[in-house]
């Protein structure tokens, strides 16, 4: 069973290479961001098959997972 993880917009570039990979499901989104090295604190939005999600979603087979990055600025 695997999800796939899309990072978008500044997160993409401050993870480098990875633009989309996939992970076991039945983890949290919180868990498998740990896992593939993304601090948790810097997503500001799930969506899990375009739908809204928190970070204790559980990952399903299949699934497609979008992150947004925290925006800062001054």
């Amino acid at each position: 069973m695997t999800a796939t993880i899309r990072p978008l917009g500044m997160l993409k570039t401050y993870i480098g290479e990875l633009k989309e990979t996939s992970v076991d499901a039945g983890l949290s989104v919180r868990e498998t961001l740990t896992i593939i090295g993304i601090n948790p604190d810097l997503v500001a939005g799930v969506f899990v098959n375009d739908e809204q999600q928190n970070k204790d979603y559980v990952l399903q087979d299949g699934d497609i997972v979008k992150l947004l990055a925290v925006i800062g600025g001054g």
